[in-house]
């Protein structure tokens, strides 16, 4: 039974880890003013003052994550009238291997499309969402490792679909851009999107919307890539300072909507090393590979690149004893153009100067519609070497750790306004 704690209490420790929090933080702005450095290397402290804001008191005695760990993530379909554990014994509708790195202090995190084909140990392929279903998480875990050259799982962690609606409400919404106007209907289902196109708020309702519309040219894979912003969206909200307000709400919600093998105290350091971590520091990736052809198999499935999961597992999943991984040249790279300007030009002078620099395997995307003034360097299969070399070519842009662009590309490039001005001056510096 969990146990209460008067709304007294909890308001005088939530209020004290805040005004604490704002006291040390003030005294190391003032600091930083002075140019004066401190005397101690507070980075630690720190870091416990930022989980403090989010855990309480406990957060005080965690301690830090010393090795990298492996998590499954899994999204579970609602499982009608189910109590308890049972909640949790549905088809999986998101699955996610999430790596925490304190080595490279980064969170990377690899999204496995719930149509991926994978072998069952019995010997028979099957989507890999109906494994949870099949045989919870150890068959789960058995496929995962087998279907990915040996990538263990260390813990586990599964969500509700309830869940990521309740939060999304809790937090006060989260922030995305609808890239075409949504609507759909599936009756059997009880699904009903109706979503208009722009930058706006989303509840938890339409957020779930958003993440289910599958009615484009991209079916699953177009679900993963807005779980992805979702993701992302959810995460900037979570690391507002208003949120230090929600946290008590935030844990007993999911308290009540998570099944998972990680302790009290695993969470804490866990939670402590993702609040140190900055923008640039998260990774996300979706499973490289393509879609089935029609007729090619009774069902649709997701096909798992063979060549390009090696690279992912590489180099974001880093097991031990991996089949080395070629890093293809220039000219074999893939790079699509979304051009999100009104300027149709650039489109042909970045290709011309890509293709100056050796990147002849550039085509020309369908136009983005969602604005944007920063260029975008999308890593989109997870060649994080080859990103950041055509960003040091272009001398501009900003680098997206994630799989948002095109599905045939192994980098998109989405040129914002920043590109119209550099291209305009023609001030590249190749």
């Amino acid at each position: 039974m969990k146990k209460s704690v008067s709304p007294l209490l909890q308001g005088f420790i939530w209020g004290g880890c805040f005004t604490l929090t704002a006291a040390v933080s003030g005294f190391v702005g003032m600091t930083v003013a002075l140019k004066s450095p401190l005397p101690v290397n507070i980075e630690p402290f720190t870091e416990k003052l930022q989980a403090l804001k989010r855990f309480g008191l406990s957060a005080l005695f965690t301690s830090p994550l010393e090795q990298s760990t492996n998590i499954l993530v899994m999204g579970i379909d609602r499982v009608p009238n189910a109590e308890g554990i049972d909640k949790f014994t549905g088809r999986s509708d998101t699955m996610l291997l999430v790596r925490l790195e304190p080595e490279t202090h980064t969170l990377k995190m690899l999204s496995i499309p719930r149509d991926s084909r994978v072998r069952l140990p019995n010997g028979a392929y099957t989507k890999i969402n109906g494994a949870n279903a099949r045989g919870g998480v150890p068959l789960v875990k058995e496929v995962i490792q087998d279907n990915l050259n040996g990538v263990t799982v260390d813990h586990y962690i599964r969500v509700t679909t309830d869940a990521f609606k309740k939060l999304v409400d809790l937090v006060g919404g989260v922030e995305v851009y609808v890239p075409v106007d949504m609507q759909y209907i599936d009756r059997t289902q009880g699904l009903y999107i109706d979503l208009k196109q722009g930058k706006q708020v989303l509840n938890g309702e339409e957020a779930e919307q958003f993440a289910r519309f599958r009615q484009d040219n991209l079916g699953d894979i177009g679900r993963v890539q807005r779980q992805q912003i979702l993701l992302k969206a959810l995460g900037d909200k979570m690391r507002s300072p208003q949120m230090i307000f929600k946290t008590p709400q935030i844990i007993d919600l999911l308290q009540e909507e998570i099944d998972t093998d990680l302790t009290s105290s695993q969470i804490m350091t866990l939670a402590g090393f993702a609040l140190g971590l900055d923008k640039k520091d998260i990774r996300m990736l979706m499973l490289p590979g393509r879609p089935s052809y029609p007729r090619e198999y009774q069902l649709s499935y997701w096909l798992i690149s063979e060549e390009n999961k090696q690279s992912v597992i590489e180099e974001y999943l880093q097991i031990e004893n991996a089949t080395p991984y070629n890093r293809p040249s220039p000219s074999r790279i893939r790079i699509a153009i979304k051009n999100a300007t009104p300027n149709r030009q650039l489109d042909d002078k970045l290709a011309e100067l890509l293709g100056e620099n050796g990147y002849r395997n550039v085509y020309i995307s369908q136009k983005s519609t969602i604005p944007t003034t920063t260029t975008q360097i999308i890593v989109q299969k997870g060649d994080n070497e080859s990103a950041q070399q055509i960003q040091r070519v272009l001398n501009f842009g900003e680098l997206e750790y994630s799989s948002t662009g095109d599905i045939d590309s192994d980098i998109t490039i989405i040129l914002g306004t920043d590109a119209e001005k550099l291209l305009e001056e023609n001030s590249f510096i190749n």
